[in-house]
């Protein structure tokens, strides 16, 4: 299975690696360095290599979103086209500070989501309430 890691801190870069290490073919993307996409990729061996987020949504299976709420949009955005592609997320919605939820108070992660753009998307929400 190709996977493409969307944010590649503390969460996308150890799932990714677990995922590489499994046999997966992994692309791990959108880090604040290329340095470290290539250092993560080097690391965790097999099929991982770093690149853009457009590289790593383009022939994705699956997509992990793993980055901070506040950047969700950008990040999507620099994926490209994400139609039909299945998307589990570990981000939370909190607010700049990681003080308060944003959404869940009326609403849910997956339908902010689903709403931040016209294009058809399945996301699968796990780590706490959907």
């Amino acid at each position: 299975m190709r996977i493409g890691i969307l944010g590649s801190g503390l969460m996308g870069g150890k799932l990714g690696t677990i995922f590489a290490r499994a046999g997966h073919d992994v692309v791990f993307s959108y880090a604040r360095s290329r340095k470290k996409l290539e250092r993560l990729a080097r690391e965790a061996q097999g099929n991982a290599q770093a690149g853009t987020p457009g590289d790593a949504a383009r022939d994705a299976d699956a997509i992990l979103l793993a980055v901070h709420w506040s950047r969700v949009d950008d990040v999507l955005k620099q994926a490209g086209d994400v139609s039909g592609k299945t998307i589990v997320t570990c981000s939370l919605p909190m607010n700049a500070d990681d003080t308060d939820l944003v959404v869940a108070h009326t609403s849910s992660r997956r339908a902010t989501c689903e709403k931040s753009s016209t294009r058809s998307r399945r996301f699968r929400v796990r780590h706490g309430a959907e």
